[in-house]
C-alpha cells in the first residue's frame, strides 16, 4: 500500500484566520496598500502654507490696475472741464458788463440838513439825502464800511459812518447821515450863523459834505465791487433851527 503525503496546511493570516478567498484576485499595487496608517515624507521645497486673508485683496487689487487708472482719468477729465466752464462763464460775464451794459455812476442829491447843538454835546448834523440808480439792468448795493465827512473852508467839523443799503433797476431811496461835530473849535463864520443874523447873505453858510462808499454793482448773478466816492457842495441859509437848503451840488 501506497503512502499517502499530508497535505499542507492551509493558509491563515497573523491572527490565525483563513485568508479572504478573493484576495489572490486583486492586482498587486492593490495588495502592496492594504488598510492602516502610513507616513509620507514629502521634500521642504514642495511644502506651502495656506495665504492669510490679506493677500487675496491684495492680489484682487493688482488684478484690476486698469480700472483705477480708468477712474483716476475720467475724474481729471470731468475737473479740468470744470474748471474750464468756470473760466468761460467768468470771461463772458466781464465782456457783457464792460461792453454792453457799459453802468453809469449814481446821483445823489442833498434834500435837507438839520443842526443841533447842545452844551452838554458836541454839536451834531443830521443830512438827508436821494440815491438814484440810472441804469436799467445793473443794481447797486451800498455795503457798510462806508465813511461820511463835512468840512467848512476845508476843515473838517464833522464825520460819521454811511448806511447800508440797495437800489433796484432805475430805483432811488432816501437815507440820512448822521454826523457828530468834532472837538475841535468851530470856525467863526459858523459860530455866527449860530447865532443868527439879519441878512441871509451874511448868515449862509457853505459846506462840503465827502462820502467813501463800497459798493457792488449786481448784473444778473454777477457782481462787481468797487468803491464809489462822492462829493457835495451845499449852501444852507444858517446854521440852527429850521435851516434850509439854498444850494447843492453833487458829483460822484
Amino acid at each position: 500500500m501506497e503512502e499517502r503525503v499530508p497535505l499542507p496546511p492551509p493558509p491563515t493570516d497573523a491572527h490565525g484566520n483563513p485568508p479572504d478567498p478573493d484576495h489572490h484576485l486583486l492586482p498587486d499595487s492593490q495588495n502592496a496598500f492594504g488598510s492602516g496608517t502610513y507616513v509620507v515624507q514629502v521634500p521642504k521645497d514642495q511644502i506651502y502654507r495656506v495665504p492669510p486673508p490679506e493677500n487675496a485683496l491684495i492680489a484682487e487689487r493688482y488684478r484690476t490696475p486698469g480700472q483705477k487708472s480708468k477712474s483716476y482719468r475720467s475724474r481729471c477729465i470731468i475737473i479740468c472741464i470744470l474748471i474750464c466752464f468756470i473760466a468761460a462763464v467768468v470771461a463772458i460775464a466781464a465782456v457783457i458788463s464792460s461792453r454792453l451794459i457799459n453802468p453809469k455812476t449814481p446821483t445823489f442829491q442833498i434834500q435837507n440838513l438839520v443842526f443841533t447843538n447842545s452844551s452838554r454835546s458836541p454839536p451834531h448834523y443830521k443830512i438827508t439825502l436821494k440815491a438814484e440808480n440810472p441804469n436799467s439792468k445793473t443794481g447797486i448795493i451800498y455795503e457798510d464800511g462806508g465813511h461820511a465827512s463835512l468840512s467848512f473852508k476845508q476843515q473838517e467839523i464833522a464825520d460819521g459812518d454811511c448806511p447800508t443799503f440797495s437800489l433796484g433797476f432805475k430805483d432811488s431811496t432816501v437815507f440820512v447821515l448822521q454826523l457828530n461835530g468834532l472837538k475841535t473849535a468851530m470856525p467863526k463864520e459858523t459860530e455866527r450863523s449860530m447865532k443868527g443874523g439879519k441878512s441871509t447873505r451874511q448868515t449862509s453858510v457853505s459846506l462840503s459834505l465827502s462820502m467813501d462808499y463800497p459798493i457792488k454793482r449786481k448784473v444778473w448773478f454777477f457782481k462787481t465791487g468797487k468803491r464809489l466816492a462822492v462829493s457835495c457842495n451845499v449852501k444852507v441859509d444858517k446854521l440852527g433851527k429850521d435851516t434850509r437848503v439854498i444850494s447843492q451840488e453833487c458829483h460822484s
